[in-house]
């Protein structure tokens, strides 16, 4: 987590969830890399507006998906 944060300091949690999948192979959740990085004394730091319409790009992709299957 450390290495992901060194190398783009304004990673999201998402991106950083990506990039475990990719390396790591498995999933982990968003949750589990927070309480991670509080633990390691990472601190909040505060959302642009490009990130908040990336989130809800993804959120909208997410209920088009799952309509489909409901």
């Amino acid at each position: 987590l450390e290495a992901c944060i060194e190398q783009q300091p304004d990673i999201l949690l998402t991106e950083m969830q990506d990039q475990l999948q990719e390396i790591c192979g498995f999933e982990v959740l968003i949750a589990t890399i927070s309480r991670t990085l509080h633990r390691q004394g990472f601190t909040w730091k505060k959302v642009t507006g490009p990130s908040v319409k990336c989130d809800e790009d993804d959120h909208a992709a997410f209920k088009m998906l799952i309509g489909k299957h409901f």
